[in-house]
């Protein structure tokens, strides 16, 4: 009862205008709530107009203006308050507070958004492992900074904080010696460049396609279709093979057929394979190569080449089988059977001879030796 006492205590002891303060307040922070999005909306469409409204809000603009107005609209719903000088002081502190990361937030998209401009006129620029560096460089400094700011406004003595850092920093670069290295390894690729994301390498018993180039490693997917991550350090002093960007896969076969095939039955393997590839989807059409490049001792050599678009290694992979399959369908329906290796051993006929001459030796030693045993 004392409780519900002093709350209609203190009700009675409000004012009229108090009370529209406050309520003049909620509606303020409701309209900014709702406002801020639909006031960003058109003023980023005067930059943005060949922009869909879905993508208007994707864009740094939108994301800033909103952030803008929501911070000044708030502050300025709740300054109308009858406030003492303590809330007032957090109040204000609070509105610089939020300033510093709103700034911060629209400097590094405003970053983000110049390389993606930059990208439109330049494919690399995108996936450049350098421009990528600075780029979360520059964050990583707007957002340490904003938080510096941060601490002071909230009266924290950085100083003493800074100088046990540099107390422990010894501590720290001896354990972190590794990573140091590969830092440095890595700030080595992005300068000299020796792939760039999307590249198929062959380094440090890896071999496949670069997928993300960071500070301390490098990710490549390999033909297993797996991510093995390197460290910059192991990869900066190994060689590196580099094949650049795979835009297409070449498969190449050598089929053996019989000495005994007819040549008929050759020419018609021969017409069929190129039907069947030429008119394959997963094949370049002008790659294909059928032909019958010569004959040996071990049978009749039939060499076969074609391109396909598919660059994903498991999908080539699951090609190559298709292609494999439909050439023994093609044999078999031919009835030809592929060569198998062979060998011819050739005697001279003096050594047959001796070698007869032994053997009749060796018998009519063993004939003698059983006539003088009985």
């Amino acid at each position: 009862m004392d409780k519900i006492n002093e709350i209609l205590t203190w009700m009675q002891n409000i004012e009229l205008n108090q009370i529209i303060d406050v309520i003049v307040a909620i509606v303020g922070i409701i309209l900014a709530v709702i406002l801020s999005p639909l006031i960003s909306y058109w003023i980023s469409k005067i930059f943005h107009m060949k922009y869909k409204r879905k993508e208007i809000k994707q864009t740094a603009t939108y994301t800033t203006v909103r952030n803008f107005i929501f911070v000044f609209g708030v502050y300025g719903s709740l300054s109308l308050l009858d406030l003492n000088s303590e809330l007032r002081g957090l109040l204000d502190k609070t509105f610089r507070i939020a300033m510093i990361w709103t700034v911060a937030k629209a400097v590094a998209d405003g970053f983000s958004k110049g390389k993606a401009i930059a990208s439109k006129f330049r494919n690399k620029v995108e996936n450049d492992p350098m421009i990528n560096l600075i780029d979360k460089f520059v964050k990583f400094i707007l957002y340490i900074l904003a938080a510096y700011l941060t601490l002071q406004e909230f009266g924290f003595d950085l100083g003493g904080v800074l100088t046990g850092l540099g107390l422990s920093s010894a501590i720290i670069a001896l354990a972190a010696q590794d990573t140091v290295k590969d830092i440095f390894s890595g700030l080595q690729i992005f300068w000299d460049k020796p792939f760039a994301i999307g590249d198929w390498i062959e380094v440090e018993n890896a071999t496949g396609t670069v997928e993300e180039i960071s500070f301390r490693s490098t990710k490549i997917r390999t033909t297993e279709d797996t991510i093995i991550t390197l460290q910059n350090s192991a990869i900066s002093s190994k060689n590196i093979i580099n094949w650049g960007v795979i835009k297409k896969r070449v498969y190449k076969i050598n089929l053996k057929l019989p000495l005994e095939t007819e040549e008929a039955v050759v020419e018609k393997v021969l017409n069929r394979i190129r039907f069947i590839l030429k008119y394959n989807k997963d094949v370049v059409k002008d790659s294909v190569s059928v032909n019958f490049t010569k004959i040996d001792l071990e049978g009749i050599n039939i060499y076969i080449y074609l391109e396909t678009p598919i660059i994903n290694y498991g999908e080539y992979q699951k090609f190559c089988n298709k292609i494999n399959l439909t050439l023994l369908n093609i044999l078999e329906t031919q009835n030809v059977k592929l060569a198998y290796p062979g060998q011819n051993v050739y005697i001279k006929r003096e050594e047959v001879l001796k070698q007869e001459g032994d053997l009749k030796k060796v018998a009519k030693a063993k004939k003698r030796d059983i006539i003088n045993e009985k």
